[in-house]
This record gives C-alpha cells, structure tokens and sequence, in this order.
C-alpha cells in the first residue's frame, strides 16, 4: 500500500489541524476507559517514530493481545471483557484497536463489510497456501485517519493492513450504527439466513497462471484462420513509418507545430510525394 502523508503528520505523536479535528470529532470520541485498558495503553511503547510503523506496531499488538474466536452471541464485547477473556471475534478486535487508537489521540471507525480471500495459483513453499478455494464471510476491521492519505484499514484479527480483499459495507463512529438490521418485534416465528458466494467474472492471464496448452491452440487456429481470410479477400499487410518534417527556415510558424495544415506544409509534402515517386516507382 501507497499513500502520501501530510508533513506534520509523518511522526507519532502529532495533532490534527483546528479544521481537520473539528469534523473529526465523532472518531476521536472515547466511550471505554477501564482499567484493563488503560494498563494495556500503559504498557506500550508510545516512543516517537514514523506514522506507518506506528500505526503497524499498535495493530500488531492487538493481534498478540486478542485470540480470534468465532462467536455467534449478538452484539461487541467491551475493551474490559475482550483484554480479560484474550479473545474475540473480528467485531470485538476491531472496536478494542479503534478505543485504542483514540486513546493516542488518532481518529479511528469501526468497519463492517466482506473479506474475500481468493486461492493462489500456486502452493507456497515456505508456509501456508492460504484457503483452498475461493471463500468470503462477514468481517469487521478499523480505520485510521491520517492527514494526507485519508482512512488507513487496520485489520487486528490477522494483524495486517486492510488490502483488496476487505470490502467495506460501513464505516460508522461506533458499532451499533453499522448493524444491519435493529429493532424491536414482539414474539413471532422468524426464519433467518444468508451466504456468501465468490465468482470470478473475467481473469486476465498472468505469470503464475498463463494460457493453458489449449487456449494457445486457439489462439494459433485463430490467427491462420485470418490469415486463410485476408489471402482470399486479397488484403495485403504493409507496415510503415510516420516522416516526420521540421522547416529550417519557418520552425516557429503554427503549421509546423500545432496545425494539421498549412499553404507550405502542403506544397512540402506534394514536392516530398513527387520525390518518393520518382525513386521507388
């Protein structure tokens, strides 16, 4: 990943411009201040040092806080209940490290979306080869705001940065707000469920996934068969090049320049016309 950042705010710690932290305020609001929290804040290392290390530090150390546990029960377990049990799922992860960014006076939201995670066209070498087909599910991770290069994606659960597989559906100051469905019913029979499907549309050859023998076959039969077409319409391929002509005497004037035409520049090119005739007719 990419960005630019903002002079002022290359280095942690810094403060958000007066504009900027007004329309910030939402995701600078602290909602939980335990005190399994604060002894977690009080524990790192708040040193100064470059924005992206440490926007890469703090996620990391979520990640070796918080074990993944897939949890089915409603709702976001609090800071306090995450940091004492050591696990929890994406939502729980992602709502600790937005508490604790700002903590350290970083503008942080909570994101809820899809995470698509695609099998690679060849196994690893050295290490895991990721899922061993295509496969997506629900997800939550946290965003950053940094001056200059806008909302950064935080994952905690795997304690990477959001890449091309996170797909966000919201973006909100706090979890409930991304819910996608609130209310209340009185007692009824509901019958509730989803899925998740992945398909690939259209994929481009590449290095570790290029034309099968077949598809070369294809393209081979193809071009003889355009070639077999031409030769029996009588179309002949020539191939060429653009003469390029600069005066010597009027370099300046539009039509050597900037116009398409111009009372020279079609007396040079019926001349130059002539002269080829001549040569090679």
């Amino acid at each position: 990943m990419i960005f630019f950042v903002e002079s002022y705010a290359e280095k942690f710690p810094f403060s958000y411009e007066a504009a900027l932290a007004k329309e910030l305020v939402p995701y600078l609001e602290i909602a939980e201040s335990g005190e399994r929290l604060k002894q977690w804040l009080a524990n790192f290392d708040l040193s100064p040092r470059n924005i992206n290390d440490f926007m890469v530090d703090v996620n990391r150390a979520v990640y070796q806080t918080v074990a993944y546990n897939i949890r089915m029960e409603p709702g976001i377990q609090s800071c306090e209940e995450t940091l004492t049990k050591a696990n929890g799922s994406c939502r729980d992860s992602a709502w600790l490290l937005v508490q604790i960014l700002r903590h350290f006076g970083l503008a942080a939201r909570f994101v809820s979306g899809y995470l698509v995670q695609l099998t690679a066209d060849i196994k690893s070498l050295d290490g895991p080869s990721g899922p061993a087909q295509d496969f997506t599910d629900l997800h939550a991770w946290a965003e950053v705001y940094i001056p200059g290069a806008g909302w950064i994606g935080l994952d905690p659960t795997s304690g990477l940065l959001a890449g091309e597989g996170h797909i966000p559906l919201a973006c909100t100051p706090s979890p409930a707000s991304a819910a996608p469905v609130t209310g209340c019913t009185d007692p009824c029979e509901v019958e509730f469920d989803f899925s998740n499907t992945v398909e690939r549309l259209f994929e481009d050859p590449r290095v570790t996934k290029p034309y099968t023998d077949e598809q070369w076959y294809a393209i081979n039969e193809l071009g003889l068969q355009i070639d077999r077409q031409f030769e029996q319409d009588r179309v002949h391929l020539t191939m060429g090049g653009e003469p390029t002509f600069v005066s010597i005497d009027d370099m300046e004037s539009p039509q050597w320049n900037t116009h398409a035409d111009g009372a020279h520049k079609r007396e040079r090119a019926q001349e130059l016309t002539k002269r080829l005739r001549d040569v090679f007719c």
